[in-house]
């Protein structure tokens, strides 16, 4: 049985995803050498499990409706645009998730701890919530990266209902990353939509 590549992710609504393709046709005009997410792709990665095994995708969907049950809902908003893992050596384009109540990294933490049961390590870095819309590939072009980024300090949206959490599977392909959602677990008190 081959291998499946999953993670687990919090999906954003239409509007987020329109505001974020604006911010990224911004940057597409500054020629950078970056490889592009389809804004239909981007997504807040809460856990990247990597290559698992398709028998232990039962235990994951187990974990994660135990998470959910016990995780509400919450509101969360576009943030500042920002770059990984700096100025100087920029890797990562992206725009941040801010939500001040905590749940968001409470909701990480719990998904965190939940897979870590399942013998998945944790993840050693701390949580930064954030939608990537671009990797750069190269330094070409950084003084301009620099200069937009200070341009998009603010990114104002209207409030973004985080009602469940998704199991995907992703495909990589020569033409990109292809997502399918093996999974929807509705968080407590929202409506539930499994698929």
């Amino acid at each position: 049985m081959d291998a499946l590549r999953v993670f687990i992710a919090v999906d954003i609504p239409p509007f987020a995803r329109e505001k974020i393709a604006e911010i990224q046709n911004g940057f597409k005009a500054l020629k950078l050498d970056v490889a592009w997410v389809q804004p239909g792709n981007i997504h807040l990665t809460l856990k990247f499990l990597g290559n698992v095994d398709p028998r232990r995708i039962v235990e994951i969907k187990g974990r994660l409706k135990a998470v959910a049950e016990r995780s509400p809902g919450f509101r969360a908003t576009l943030g500042e645009v920002g770059v990984f893992p700096g100025a100087d050596r920029p890797r990562v384009l992206w725009v941040g998730l801010d939500n001040p109540d905590g749940r968001l990294a409470a909701l990480q933490k719990s998904v965190e701890e939940e897979l870590a049961l399942a013998g998945f390590p944790p993840e050693p870095r701390k949580f930064s919530p954030h939608l990537t819309f671009g990797r750069i590939k190269s330094p070409k072009g950084k003084a301009e990266l620099r200069n937009a980024l200070d341009g998009h300090l603010e990114t104002p949206s209207a409030p973004i209902d985080v009602s469940s959490v998704k199991l995907y599977k992703s495909q990589l392909t020569p033409k990109g990353s292809i997502y399918t959602v093996l999974e929807e677990f509705a968080l407590a008190g929202a409506g539930r939509n499994e698929g």
